[in-house]
């Protein structure tokens, strides 16, 4: 998208007038910054995360991410279903900080051993396509897909209640990808997680100077 109102006009003036609907599913605020995810047609079935950060009220910059639909996965969960209010109550920075080290040892170190400590047993709720739940289906499932990705930083972390946000830097099978990832903690252990990965395009594709993070 080009930058500005003006290319944000500009495409939105490109989408279709018909078959073309979103629907925001869950939201959340952290500071300055709202952080959306959405499911609807825009130019195909999809599902969005979207961060939107204000200044006096006003929308001054947006990051998107986007995947297609997929069909339930093999425990029967969408890519959008599940708890949709984030639990005020519960404390934002220590799952935050949860999270984070989470990622960072797991994810980005690589120290898969140290997964259990981040689960109530082999409780978890997975929202990927073509996943089963579970931390042991979860472990499994990582062993392949570190083959041909990497994870290398974490470019945003924002949180609310107990849904917390990450958006990171890699690649997969050489080529740029960001990877985007909801958690949702209970008792200071994480619960539930919604996410996918997505390409990022070639620097001669963009129609902006801002990069995708």
């Amino acid at each position: 998208m080009a930058d500005g109102v003006a290319g944000l006009k500009d495409e939105i003036s490109q989408l279709p007038r018909e078959n073309h609907h979103l629907e925001v599913v869950r939201e959340f605020q952290d500071g300055p910054h709202v952080i959306t995810q959405s499911e609807g047609l825009i130019g195909g079935q999809g599902v969005f995360f979207d961060i939107f950060r204000f200044e006096d009220g006003l929308m001054v910059e947006h990051w998107v991410f986007s995947a297609l639909a997929a069909p339930p996965n093999d425990s029967g969960h969408t890519q959008t279903d599940g708890p949709t209010a984030a639990k005020h109550g519960q404390d934002t920075e220590k799952n935050k900080s949860i999270v984070r080290d989470y990622y960072e040892t797991i994810h980005i170190s690589g120290e898969h051993g140290k997964i259990p400590q981040y689960f109530h047993g082999d409780y978890c709720v997975r929202h990927e396509p073509g996943v089963r739940d579970g931390v042991a289906a979860f472990t499994s499932d990582l062993k392949e897909l570190i083959k041909n990705r990497s994870i290398d930083a974490i470019k945003f972390l924002f949180a609310q209640g107990d849904f917390v946000f990450i958006a990171a830097e890699g690649s997969v099978g050489g080529e740029p990808c960001a990877y985007v990832d909801l958690y949702r903690v209970e008792s200071e252990k994480i619960v539930e997680r919604w996410g996918f990965s997505e390409r990022i395009p070639p620097r001669e594709q963009w129609r902006n100077n801002n990069g995708m993070f």
